[in-house]
């Protein structure tokens, strides 16, 4: 028997088919709950979900009573998806997460309940004003981040970066407990840069094709001199007055946006110097790995994972979910 995991954010969605740990199918479309928001309506989500079922299916040679169940997370559970599940609050561990899987039908999709994974919220103390700073929260993150650790034998603190459209922080306590999360505007960022601003003709939309070391860490020279306004501007300067690539303008300020992500969590790396394991795409983790070696981070502490375990570590931690433990 094996089991179907949907994994559905802003923009995409991924059905995967898992049989004895063994990705065996896959399907993925750029349909998500951004579409809910701008038509008002769940149908074309439901589509593609039913869509990508079969697909898997199809691509696995089984059969829908091959499935003993269907896990569903990500923004799926938020009140843009199928349904809405309010997150739970950290610290969370297995069980915690196993308890508040909510079970539902949608028969127009398939003919067995779909099991939704709830998303972590961050616990804050108080109602101050000052208070919303440790605010934060994630749906599908907890379940990737769970997943990506399985693949590792390391104990003690940990640290998750999950890097994409937004950078998710994801820490976790020596007993494997999801302790808070931290999210930035990263990949976002650096799109908008490159797409909706003067920067357009300096860099590529494609954004990195390889890592280059240098000017990654120039870009984070510049912006720890010239702040974060002034370091996008020399990418223009860069452009006009000197002998460089786009692939190396785009190290440049992704050298600076990543090294401001990491600031942002800096007291923390510090306090607890966590082993950090870095998932997302492949370029994604080599961008990460190369900031935190020039930040000083001890190398042996850092843990790129590989293409195989990022293609399945959400569905790898729906399973762990599931079992509770």
């Amino acid at each position: 028997m094996g089991y179907i995991t949907i994994d559905t954010g802003t923009t995409n969605t991924r059905i995967r088919y898992i049989e004895k740990d063994s990705l065996l199918g896959s399907y993925q479309e750029q349909v998500g709950v951004r579409d809910t928001a701008i038509t008002g309506s769940l149908e074309n989500l439901k589509r593609t979900i039913k869509r990508g079922i079969a697909h898997c299916l199809a691509n696995s040679h089984r059969e829908l009573w091959d499935v003993e169940k269907i896990i569903a997370f990500g923004m799926i559970t938020s009140n843009l998806g199928l349904i809405e599940i309010p997150h739970l609050e950290a610290p969370v561990g297995l069980k915690e997460l196993k308890k508040g899987i909510v079970q539902k039908s949608f028969q127009e999709i398939v003919d067995v309940p779909i099991y939704f994974i709830p998303g972590v919220k961050n616990k804050v103390e108080n109602s101050s004003p000052g208070a919303f700073m440790s605010m934060d929260m994630m749906r599908g993150e907890e379940t990737e981040s769970i997943g990506a650790l399985c693949f590792t034998q390391v104990k003690g603190e940990r640290l998750y970066i999950s890097p994409g459209s937004h950078t998710k922080f994801v820490f976790f306590d020596e007993n494997h407990r999801i302790k808070k999360c931290s999210t930035t505007l990263a990949g976002e960022l650096l799109w908008a840069l490159a797409s909706e601003t003067i920067l357009a003709h300096s860099i590529p939309k494609s954004l990195i094709s390889s890592v280059e070391r240098e000017y990654i860490e120039a870009g984070i020279a510049a912006v720890k001199k010239h702040g974060f306004t002034k370091t996008c501007f020399l990418v223009r300067s860069m452009d006009l007055f000197s002998d460089t690539t786009p692939n190396q303008r785009v190290n440049f300020i992704a050298g600076a946006i990543g090294y401001q992500d990491l600031k942002s969590i800096a007291q923390v790396l510090e306090e607890y110097k966590p082993t950090i394991i870095v998932g997302g795409k492949r370029m994604l983790r080599e961008l990460y790995g190369t900031i935190l070696e020039i930040l000083g981070y001890d190398r042996d502490k850092i843990i790129l994972l590989e293409d195989p375990v990022v293609e399945k570590a959400s569905s790898i931690g729906a399973l762990k979910i599931l079992a509770g433990g």
